[in-house]
């Protein structure tokens, strides 16, 4: 049991602990509203190729509120679950499981991501009767959830399906696990602001607007959204993205800014701690309900910023998230939107030099990975002379 090989139970816990971290382990009051610090957790090894432990997050002070333990795919066999590439009872998580029993006990909530840039695991979900779940791929998932014990579930959404399959899973998860068990989701940024576009391919207007329940906080639901803003989808560096979130209607408690903690873990979109802590700062300016932040993802957070441990990282922006609001931040709810610097430049400006919207590019490579023949299939455009695939710049 590594908990024992590295504390020596309780008590060397007890010692190792640094005298000002005590408050990160009491009990979090609200588990359902802001402010939250959030962190995916993909790679479970360190950077220097070791096992990663979870456990600082709750050692040191980082005020960390909500993990999510990603990603689980649902494969081709019914009943074939991965997380990452190995099922989630696999030896391989034992000592990932024995330390989020721990996190759990401190107050953290542990949940799991479904989905991401691996396809699949949507249309197989809702392949049931009249586009319904179907019971032979969600029965396995929902029993896998209950036997871990995980808070909740993240449905990370990134290929094309109507917007009734996340309502049936939302509804279904709901009435499985109660409204206790934490519903969110995690489009792009740009899908929550005006003239959405994004890779999910429906509305989320319109799920939410179906997706009730007077049980849940606000009467919805997915309790909040993390939206991703990075990979030419959204750009953390200033607040107008969330801005325009917030002005398109969206609640700012149910808009969580979702950021890359490392320029190794997406495309593009990367920015210096310092950079997160102004944003985060005016948008609690801007708003006493800002939904917070999350990082993707935790194994070499803050490697570009010189920090020892990911954990710093994520203390970090916990300290930023969870500061008092002096109002010394200037307000400034701008909402022009820029999307941020996208992956694949050469091509992007390939496609941008042919007349074809930022965003629709972004997409286009997205669902290519990169190929400019494959995006220009997306497009329904011709071929435009420029070759197949140029040199890609990250």
């Amino acid at each position: 049991m590594l908990f024992s090989t590295v504390w020596l139970g309780l008590l060397g816990l007890a010692v190792a602990l640094p005298a000002d971290s005590t408050s990160s382990l009491e009990k979090r009051a609200d588990p359902y509203n802001p402010p939250r610090n959030v962190i995916y957790v993909q790679t479970f090894r360190t950077v220097q190729g070791g096992k990663l432990s979870i456990l600082p997050l709750i050692q040191q002070r980082t005020n960390i509120t909500h993990i999510y333990l990603s990603a689980v795919h649902i494969n081709a066999q019914p009943g074939d679950i991965n997380l990452n590439d190995d099922n989630p009872n696999s030896t391989v998580y034992d000592a990932i499981w024995q330390e989020s029993a721990q996190l759990q006990q401190s107050g953290v909530k542990v949940m799991m991501m479904l989905g991401g840039a691996a396809p699949g695991s949507y249309p197989r979900l809702c392949s049931g009767p009249n586009g319904g779940v179907n019971e032979s791929y969600y029965v396995p998932l929902r029993n896998t959830l209950k036997y871990h014990k995980v808070d909740g579930l993240d449905l990370d959404i990134e290929e094309r399906v109507p917007y009734t399959c996340p309502l049936a899973l939302l509804r279904r998860l709901n009435a499985d696990f109660g409204s206790n068990f934490i519903l969110t989701m995690a489009p792009v940024a740009s899908d929550l602001q005006p003239n959405p576009i994004g890779l999910g391919g429906f509305s989320y207007k319109t799920l939410d607007a179906q997706a009730t329940s007077s049980a849940k906080p606000s009467g919805k639901l997915v309790n909040w959204y993390n939206a991703q803003f990075y990979n030419g989808w959204g750009d953390a560096s200033t607040p107008n993205g969330y801005n325009a979130i917030v002005a398109n209607g969206w609640p700012a408690n149910r808009v969580v800014m979702g950021v890359l903690d490392s320029p190794n873990d997406g495309g593009s979109g990367w920015y210096n701690i310092s950079t997160y802590q102004k944003t985060i700062k005016t948008l609690k300016s801007n708003y006493a309900n800002f939904g917070s932040v999350c990082g993707w993802e935790y194994w070499d957070a803050g490697i570009r910023d010189n920090y020892a441990n990911p954990w710093q990282w994520v203390g970090a922006v916990g300290q930023s998230v969870f500061a008092s609001s002096t109002g010394t931040a200037p307000a400034n709810r701008a909402t022009n939107v820029d999307s941020g610097p996208a992956p694949f430049p050469n091509l992007m400006s390939a496609l941008l030099g042919k007349g074809v919207g930022k965003l629709e590019a972004v997409r286009a490579l997205n669902i290519s990975d990169g190929s400019l023949a494959g995006a220009l299939q997306v497009l329904g455009l011709p071929d435009l002379g420029l070759g197949g695939i140029l040199p890609i710049k990250k």
